[in-house]
């Protein structure tokens, strides 16, 4: 469990550390999952978020909210800058405080309602979080709903490697058939990094700019971008791009939506089991019901849950999703982190966009098991 260049008393009595501190936290009692907030009453349920991603003004509560009474808003206007940012982002976050985060592996159910309104560009990708789990050692959120293109959809992690298990709209099987190409691909090569982003930005440029496109792009070119061109112009394109496997460019149509496409080269011990024909509701169109069980777990975890994850996803009381596998980072016995987690965040996290947006969010509920969320107020 430790390495064994840890040798002598000073190593002996670190790794006895170490174990112990494990061994505490990973201890946590399981009423520490519980939290609930349905934000009536006008106010941040006490001791229930931390604000130290968001900022005052931008957090208002309105009515009506998923059950007549109040929501909470978060808004993100021109203006706003981003807490806690590497780059030119914009975030607006609250986040569960950590008495309420589980033992990190045991199952936690969520369930919350929400809606989005606002200026949602519909082309010119980039990265956009609404609803984000983050476990011990994660870099990008274990699980995440996102919004890349106005498109909703949830992704999950396998160390760097990013796998889209649900979306609002377009052709889920043509997505899931490019997403599995991109995983044949080498995430440490440049020139296919380069040539996935070339298909996009030449896919989302058609789609917002088809006169342009038409006037200035070869026709054959164009055909082959929507799969309706002969294999000879498939292989061109390819060709010019370095890609090895021509049928990428036809089906890349079907993922562009998402931001940062080069994050979901390589491979991920993840298997994707979704309900026939289920797509998620759009939050554009009104309030979104979701509920989730999430069990942690990676098969190479040297301390910690050492078997597969799991992750179920429900939205308007239809299941949408099973996920199993490696999930979140993977556990270093040469780098201790507390087992709490993951904990949620919900609100914008996002790069820098015009205009304003809000996203309403409502009816939150965290609960060990499924019968003990708190219900939503009436059936759809």
């Amino acid at each position: 469990m430790f390495p064994e260049s840890d040798v002598g008393l000073g190593g002996l009595g670190m790794r006895i550390a170490i174990f112990s501190f494990i061994c505490l936290v990973s201890q946590t009692p399981a009423a520490a999952q519980t939290l609930a907030d349905d934000f009536d009453s006008g106010n941040l349920g006490q001791g229930k978020w931390t604000t130290q991603q968001v900022l005052s003004h931008q957090m208002k509560f309105q009515q009506p909210g998923r059950c007549a009474a109040n929501a909470i808003v978060i808004a993100t206007a021109d203006g706003d800058n981003g807490l806690d940012c590497e780059d030119d982002c914009q975030r607006a976050e609250l986040r569960t405080v950590k008495s309420s985060w589980p033992a990190f592996g045991d199952e936690v159910w969520y369930a919350f309602s929400f809606r989005v309104e606002g200026d949602v560009p519909s082309a010119g990708s980039t990265r956009f979080v609404i609803s984000q789990w983050k476990g011990p050692g994660d870099n990008s959120p274990v699980l995440a709903q996102r919004f890349d293109n106005g498109v909703f959809h949830i992704t999950v992690q396998d160390n760097e490697t990013r796998r889209v298990v649900a979306q609002a709209e377009g052709d889920p099987e043509a997505m899931f058939a490019a997403q599995q190409l991109l995983g044949k691909l080498d995430r440490s090569d440049g020139r296919a990094i380069e040539a996935v982003k070339s298909l996009q930005a030449l896919d989302q440029l058609t789609k917002s700019q088809p006169e342009l496109s038409q006037k200035f792009f070869n026709q054959d070119l164009l055909k082959s971008l929507r799969a309706e061109g002969t294999q000879s112009d498939s292989d061109r394109v390819s060709q010019a791009l370095g890609l090895n496997d021509s049928t990428l460019v036809s089906q890349f149509s079907a993922f562009s939506f998402v931001a940062e496409p080069e994050k979901y080269l390589g491979e991920a011990d993840i298997e994707i089991l979704p309900e026939a024909d289920r797509k998620l509701p759009d939050p554009q169109e009104g309030w979104v019901d979701m509920v989730y069980r999430v069990k942690p777990g990676r098969l190479d975890n040297e301390y910690g849950p050492r078997r597969k994850g799991e992750i179920e996803i429900w939205a308007n009381s239809q299941k949408i999703v099973t996920v199993r596998g490696n999930l979140g980072a993977t556990l270093k016995s040469s780098m201790p982190l507390e087992l709490r987690g993951p904990y949620f965040k919900f609100g914008t996290y996002r790069l820098r966009i015009p205009g304003t947006f809000n996203f309403r969010f409502d009816e939150f509920s965290q609960a060990p098991t499924q019968q003990d969320l708190v219900p939503i107020c009436d059936p759809r």
